[in-house]
Formats: C-alpha cells, sequence, structure tokens
C-alpha cells in the first residue's frame, strides 16, 4: 500500500531526509585549509603594519583617542597571527577548535573596545557624515557574528568525534 502512494513521488523526493547530510559534518581538506591558513597570516601581517602607521599618516578621519584603541587592534591581530600558525603547523580538530574560539573572543572584545572608545569622526566630510552611525551598527553585527561563531566552536569542540 505505501508503494502505491509514492509511485507518482519524482526520484530526487525519495531521497530528501538525506538532503545536506553528505556535507554536514565535513570539512574542507587540509590543502584548502592550509591556504587560508597563509593567506590569514598574509594579510594580518600587512595589516598589523597598516594599523600602527596609521598615527603617522594623520587622516583627518582618526580621533586623537586612536592611540587607546590600537594596543587592542595589535593584541587583536597579534592573537589571530598566532592562532593561524599554529593551525597551520598542528593540524588537530580540537587545537583548530580552540584556536578558533581564542580568535572569535578576540576579536569579539575588540569590536566591544572600538564600538565604546569610537576613534572615528566623518562629520568633517562632506557627505561621509552617515559613517558615524553605520559604522555602530557595523560593529554590533559584527559582535552578534563572533558571538555566534564563540558558541558555534565551542559546539563543535564538545562534540568533535
Amino acid at each position: 500500500m505505501q508503494e502505491e502512494s509514492t509511485k507518482n513521488i519524482p526520484p530526487w523526493a525519495h531521497r530528501i531526509d538525506e538532503y545536506g547530510k553528505r556535507r554536514w559534518r565535513r570539512e574542507k581538506p587540509w590543502n584548502k585549509r592550509r591556504g587560508e591558513y597563509i593567506g590569514n597570516l598574509i594579510f594580518n601581517l600587512i595589516f598589523l603594519w597598516i594599523v600602527n602607521k596609521i598615527p603617522d599618516w594623520n587622516p583627518g578621519f582618526i580621533r586623537e583617542n586612536y592611540n587607546v584603541v590600537l594596543w587592542i587592534l595589535n593584541v587583536n591581530i597579534l592573537i589571530q597571527i598566532g592562532g593561524n600558525a599554529l593551525m597551520l603547523l598542528i593540524d588537530h580538530p580540537v587545537i583548530r577548535y580552540l584556536s578558533r574560539i581564542i580568535m572569535e573572543a578576540a576579536g569579539f572584545l575588540t569590536l566591544i573596545v572600538l564600538f565604546y572608545i569610537f576613534p572615528f569622526d566623518f562629520s568633517k566630510f562632506h557627505g561621509l557624515f552617515w559613517l558615524d552611525w553605520f559604522i555602530p551598527i557595523v560593529l554590533i553585527i559584527g559582535m552578534v557574528i563572533s558571538a555566534l561563531k564563540v558558541f558555534t566552536n565551542l559546539w563543535k569542540l564538545i562534540f568533535w568525534r
């Protein structure tokens, strides 16, 4: 009787319960992750140089309180560099998830500091005043995403097989 009720269903609908299960637990292969780690290392080294050179360039949108947040930006970038280097050297899921938890938590704290000590002022620039309210919204969205990524990696760490 069950076969009669399902004979008009297309073949792909018979496998609908299995949709997405093949990729749910599968991670990227090591060679793709290795490329991401190397790319992140290069980007963070360049970003570290840029962040520390901004006071020398003296752009008009940076307030004098930029030096207050410079230390946490440097610490965050160094944590990102260290975490990516560790994951590049040791490819073990426990190390990978712990590194990602620490890196995302550092990013979360950096976004909180940037939100409360807002070192930007775009009101002097004609037509860019909207960035003074848009950037805090982006920082809040980034905090939510970072918090979710911390909990996601914690979940993966706890239930890793």
